[in-house]
């Protein structure tokens, strides 16, 4: 089952979906530290990743 994750800054278009949480995880905490300079939890993102 894919996972799904979108930005929920403003303005940002951001959305990944991939096979596994893991994978989900590592690409949002590299985009919220390069674009954004924030450091999230991995569980705030485990939070608001979609399965479908």
């Amino acid at each position: 089952m894919p996972h799904e994750f979108e930005c929920f800054q403003d303005g940002c278009n951001f959305g990944v979906r991939a096979d596994s949480e893991d994978e989900v995880v590592h690409l949002v905490k590299e985009h919220a530290e390069y674009v954004h300079d924030l450091d999230i939890d991995r569980g705030a993102i485990v939070s608001e990743i979609e399965t479908t």
